[in-house]
């Protein structure tokens, strides 16, 4: 048997039970609930003359819900109105939707069995019948046709602020539609996509997305949507908006080192072209028996400062330095090219004499130090204090064995300066 006859033949089943108990059941809510309760296609056989209702109209079609409103029947034996809805096509099928249990039961929200059902930019054809309280439905509806309130409307005015420290902020025009609950945000590195959704901005009125860039000096695309409460989303903005992350400083450039004074190392470079450069970083590494050592942060030198003196270089003592810029947002730049540099020395000597050894040093590089002191230096016990002179570039010392080894420690610099580390050599052998 054919669907529509099945169907035909249920409800006339129905409908002649109906008829019977409606007498036993004595309320029109008691012959709703039975004639509607399955949500089933409406065949119309034992019809009432009712007439239809008037003025049905669209009251919202907002949030995924199509809203009617229509005037009372008030002439007829009507108990309620049954509320049937269709596709787009006039023609049907027609499902039960709602159900009015009283004359001036006139008002019916249709939001579909779950949240959402309806969807943005539908179209629906609507039927509203009276009913009498014999269970009678009435061939005669009013009928219209209804579209929920469509997708969200792409954002406008994307616009982006570029140029800042490793992010990029993007601002737009917020929604006019009260069903918008917030923009979706994209991102590419490239315009060709494919767009990658990023963050969600939660809230109408919220116009304003901080995203956070790993880089210096990069480059990314953003497009937005606007989406409302139940997840229904706009197409993205047309045209992607291009966001530059900020450069970071360049490395500084002409170091250049000063030697020629025992224990210090002057150093000079070329001020960077970036306006906002806070500051520059001096890094140290010193020479081992094979190489280079760890390099290490010596100092940090508040621009426009372009200039440092290293106090701590040993005698004879080679190290490597390099620099690196910092700007006002803290952005760091490559370390400059490397420069090796190797400290003077005392040119220590030793001579042996009758009574004992002569320790000499070169005057000019140690005039600047108003004491001498020259102590022997011992694995196990503490080292021992053998002279401590002032004036003087040379000094006595008894007879040591060959490989004894001495240290001068010049003390107390004329210039204010620190001192630098002690210089050392071994009594050779012989005479």
């Amino acid at each position: 048997m054919a669907r529509s006859s099945l169907d035909t033949v249920l409800c006339r089943f129905c409908l002649a039970c109906l008829v019977a108990v409606a007498g036993c059941a004595g309320t029109a809510e008691k012959v709703a609930s039975k004639l509607f309760a399955a949500d089933q296609t409406l065949v119309f056989d034992r019809t009432s003359d009712l007439l239809p209702p008037e003025n049905l109209r669209i009251t919202s079609n907002a949030d995924r819900q199509i809203s009617l409103a229509w005037e009372p029947v008030l002439v007829g034996d009507v108990a309620g109105y049954a509320i049937l809805r269709g596709g787009g096509n006039a023609e049907g099928p027609f499902h039960r939707v709602g159900i009015s249990t009283s004359r001036f039961g006139t008002v019916f929200s249709d939001a579909g069995d779950k949240p959402g059902e309806l969807g943005d930019g539908q179209t629906y054809t609507y039927r509203v019948h009276p009913y009498d309280r014999q269970g009678r439905v009435s061939r005669s509806h009013a009928a219209l046709t209804a579209t929920t309130e469509p997708r969200p409307a792409i954002p406008e005015s994307l616009q982006v602020y570029s140029n800042l420290p490793r992010r990029a902020v993007l601002s737009w025009k917020p929604s006019e539609q009260r069903a918008v609950s917030g923009y979706g945000v994209y991102r590419c590195p490239t315009m060709a996509g494919p767009w990658e959704r990023v963050s969600f901005a939660e809230g109408r009125l919220n116009s304003v997305y901080e995203d956070t860039i790993p880089g210096d000096l990069r480059v990314m695309y953003y497009r937005i949507s606007a989406v409302n409460r139940f997840g229904g989303e706009s197409e993205m903005t047309e045209s992607p908006i291009r966001a530059v992350t900020k450069a970071e400083p360049l490395p500084p450039t002409g170091l250049k080192a000063d030697a020629r004074r025992l224990g210090s190392v002057a150093l000079a470079w070329a001020q960077n072209v970036e306006p906002d450069v806070r500051s520059y970083e001096v890094w140290r590494s010193e020479k081992g028996a094979a190489d280079f050592g760890p390099e290490a942060r010596i100092a940090s030198v508040d621009a426009p400062t372009t200039a440092y003196a290293d106090t701590a270089v040993g005698c004879g003592e080679t190290v490597r330095y390099r620099l690196r810029a910092l700007d006002a947002d803290g952005l760091e730049s490559f370390y400059s090219d490397p420069l090796e540099v190797t400290g003077p020395n005392l040119s220590l000597t030793l001579q042996r004499t009758p009574e004992g050894l002569v320790l000499r040093w070169d005057p000019v590089r140690g005039k600047r130090f108003a004491s001498a002191r020259v102590s022997q230096l011992r694995s196990v016990l503490p080292d021992k204090e053998l002279a401590n002179v002032s004036g003087v570039s040379e000094v006595n010392l008894p007879d040591l064995a060959p490989g004894t080894q001495l240290e001068v420690a010049l003390m107390g610099p004329a210039d204010g300066g620190s001192g630098p580390p002690a210089c050392r050599i071994a009594v050779p052998s012989g005479s």
